[in-house]
């Protein structure tokens, strides 16, 4: 895939500006001292989560709570809720955000064919499309399901994209923003007042208990967990510094759409933003075989998606690896981690099973997608190098660095 934006030769310490960057603020914050959960293989470098007296973490002692959950009483619940929003007057009463993945495609599907509901599914569009993930969101809207694709301007996407992955190690900030956000300008826009993601991944891959009993999430907690604490402007504000993003750049209509919208705004249209995660007991497996029945949900091609053993995670984007990678980089947990706690959690494989997995394959750096996300941010392997570097040496109480191999100090399988 040739990248035909425009660029612009770049000059600059990619290792200074990330091992200096200000907008990181989750390293800072975690335990010194490494512990690996005794349930699943999650460490305590997780942002957000915490362990209990017996070692056990966050996400673990969840899946334990969700047990002594009503299921039945939530389901009532659920009916009453779409019942309150249903409009029965052709509209759109449900909007689903979505990527074209199994989880949210899922919800749209059963929203619109055992609830009744009428819902828009909403997309804002990958960095780099798959074969794949087009197929699948095509499968999608050929089940019946009407869909919305926002594509904001993409040389200033991938100029914030590269920011995300200079200043916080993270390149997805631009896609994760828009994605967030970007739904519920929609939903404002054309009056649609229930907006339902999918799970409450802080519960589900342990992070924040804050909003445990809660069946959405606060907008104003946005910065904080979904955001890693930085907004959007800020970002922009370092692109701007640096000579990476013009003034006329920040201020792009597109740019207001990687915020949420007016908070107040939200609040007098009593738009709500829901889990259906919180209603229905989430296990992602089950979400895929649901999306491969009803509306032919396609898997990996290659057999499984890089930086993980599944073949039904990562699709949709082509830069999606590097994701992960870079939490591996900046945590020590990559996506194998996530996937292999969760399906330990829901007894789809063993402990010992997850940290051989763990051992396989959470290091794994990209290689099938490597040079074709390297050309869309516009750097050099070696740029990524300085970048990479950076962040392992502010955890060093992950990283250790013998002439010039990195390893990690402590691994759930050492």
């Amino acid at each position: 895939m040739k990248n035909i934006l425009s660029k612009q030769k770049l000059d600059l310490n990619f290792y200074k500006l990330s091992y200096e960057s200000a907008l990181e603020k989750q390293l800072e914050k975690l335990p010194k001292e490494i512990k690996f959960c005794k349930k699943c293989v999650v460490s305590n470098q997780r942002p957000r989560i915490t362990f209990d007296k017996n070692g056990v973490c966050s996400a673990c002692n969840w899946f334990e709570e969700k047990k002594k959950i009503d299921w039945s009483l939530r389901q009532k619940q659920f009916q009453d809720l779409l019942n309150k929003f249903r409009k029965n007057n052709g509209e759109y009463d449900v909007l689903v955000p979505g990527s074209g993945g199994k989880d949210s495609g899922m919800i749209a599907h059963i929203l619109k064919y055992k609830y009744k509901m009428n819902p828009l599914y909403v997309t804002w569009s990958p960095l780099l499309y798959t074969g794949v993930g087009i197929n699948n969101l095509q499968n999608l809207y050929n089940s019946g399901i009407d869909g919305k694709v926002f594509t904001p301007n993409r040389d200033i996407q991938r100029k914030i994209s590269l920011l995300g992955l200079t200043f916080i190690g993270n390149h997805f900030e631009a896609f994760g923003r828009g994605q967030v956000c970007y739904p519920f300008h929609v939903a404002n826009e054309l009056n649609i007042k229930l907006v339902m993601y999918g799970e409450n991944g802080e519960l589900e891959y342990g992070g924040s208990l804050k909003n445990k009993d809660k069946y959405g999430q606060p907008i104003e907690d946005w910065d904080e967990l979904y955001h890693k604490g930085t907004n959007t402007k800020e970002l922009l504000d370092e692109g701007v510094k640096i000579g990476l993003l013009s003034k006329n750049e920040a201020d792009h209509p597109s740019i207001k759409y990687y915020s949420a919208p007016n908070r107040d705004e939200l609040a007098k249209k009593k738009i709500e933003f829901v889990w259906f995660g919180y209603f229905n007991n989430w296990i992602p497996q089950e979400n895929f075989y649901y999306a491969a029945k009803n509306y032919n949900f396609e898997v990996n091609p290659l057999g499984r998606s890089e930086g993980t053993y599944n073949k039904y995670a990562s699709l949709d984007d082509a830069t999606d690896p590097l994701h992960y990678y870079l939490a591996y980089i900046k945590f020590g947990i990559g996506r194998t981690t996530s996937d292999a706690a969760h399906e330990i959690r829901d007894g789809h494989i063993t402990r010992e099973e997850g940290v051989q997995l763990v051992k396989k394959f959470d290091h794994e750096i990209p290689s099938n997608s490597m040079d074709i996300t390297l050309d869309y941010l516009n750097i050099t392997r070696d740029d990524l190098e300085q970048i990479t570097s950076a962040f392992r040496e502010r955890n060093p109480n992950l990283w250790r660095k013998t002439n010039e191999d990195w390893t990690l100090k402590h691994a759930v399988y050492k």
